[in-house]
C-alpha cells in the first residue's frame, strides 16, 4: 500500500512540474472610421476663416497599424469659408500640388494626419471617439506659403439622397428648380434636374460625391454644364455653383 501511494504522489508531482502554455493575447482592434467625412479646420490666426475638408476616408489596418488616406478628386475636396460668407471650392490656399490627406490611427484612437493643401502642408493631431463617428484636435503649419494653425472637428456624414427645390440661374434666367439627388457606391452621384419658367427642360447630371460636396456634369437644354454642390447640414440646403465660371447659381432646399 505504501509503495502504491508513493507512486501516486510521484505522478502528481510530475504532472505539476510540466511546462505551462502562455495565454494568448488578442490584438486590440482599431476603430473603423472609413467613410464620408466633413472635417472643419477653424483658423486660430485668422478668426472667421475655416476650411472644410470633405473626404471619403480610406482605412487599411494590420495587427500593428491602421493607415488613413484620402487622395484624388473623388476622395478629398477642400472648401474655404470666408467670415463674410460664401464658399471657395478648392480651399483658401490653392496651388499646383494635388490635395491629399494621410496618416495613422492608433488602437487608443489617437489620430495623426498630414494635409497637403495646394502649396502648403499641415499636421493634424487629435482623437477619434469610440464610435468612430467624430474626431477633434488641433492643426499646425508644417511648410508652404499659407502659414496657419487652429483647431479641427470632424463628423461622419450621411448620404445626400433626397428631393430639393428652389431657384437656379440658367442662361441668365431664374428658373424654379426641382432636383432628386441619388448617391451610389462607392461615390457615384446623380442629379435628376427639372427647370420650369423661362427654361422648361429636364436632365440627368452625373458625377461623384465627397463628404457633403458633389460634382456633376451633363447636358441641360442642349448646353454642356458642370456644377458643384455643397450640402449645408445646419441649413438643410444645397448651395450650387457653376464650376466653369466659379459663380453661384442658386440654392436648393430639402423637402
Amino acid at each position: 500500500m505504501k509503495r502504491l501511494l508513493m507512486i501516486g504522489w510521484l505522478l502528481v508531482l510530475t504532472g505539476c512540474s510540466g511546462s505551462s502554455l502562455s495565454p494568448t493575447t488578442t490584438p486590440t482592434p482599431f476603430t473603423q472610421i472609413a467613410g464620408a467625412w466633413e472635417i472643419t479646420a477653424a483658423s486660430g490666426q485668422q478668426p472667421g476663416y475655416s476650411t472644410l475638408i470633405e473626404s471619403n476616408l480610406q482605412q487599411t489596418s494590420s495587427t500593428s497599424t491602421s493607415t488613413i488616406t484620402a487622395s484624388g478628386a473623388d476622395q478629398i475636396v477642400l472648401i474655404g469659408q470666408h467670415p463674410a460668407g460664401g464658399f471657395y471650392f478648392g480651399g483658401l490656399c490653392p496651388g499646383a500640388t494635388a490635395d491629399d490627406l494621410s496618416g495613422t490611427l492608433s488602437t487608443l484612437n489617437s489620430l495623426s494626419l498630414t494635409l497637403t493643401e495646394g502649396a502648403s502642408v499641415y499636421t493634424l493631431t487629435g482623437m477619434v471617439n469610440t464610435s468612430g463617428k467624430s474626431m477633434s484636435g488641433t492643426y499646425a503649419f508644417s511648410s508652404g506659403s499659407c502659414p496657419d494653425s487652429g483647431t479641427f472637428t470632424g463628423v461622419q456624414v450621411s448620404a445626400l439622397a433626397g428631393t430639393y427645390t428652389g431657384t437656379l440661374n440658367f442662361n441668365g434666367n431664374h428658373d424654379v428648380a426641382a432636383a432628386t439627388l441619388t448617391e451610389g457606391v462607392p461615390s457615384s452621384f446623380d442629379v435628376e434636374l427639372s427647370l420650369t419658367g423661362a427654361d422648361n427642360t429636364t436632365a440627368t447630371l452625373t458625377g461623384f460625391v465627397v463628404g457633403n460636396v458633389f460634382s456633376v456634369q451633363g447636358t441641360l437644354d442642349g448646353q454642356a454644364v458642370s456644377y458643384y454642390g455643397y450640402y449645408d447640414f445646419s441649413e438643410k440646403d444645397v448651395y450650387m455653383v457653376d464650376a466653369t465660371s466659379d459663380t453661384p447659381i442658386g440654392t436648393l432646399f430639402a423637402q
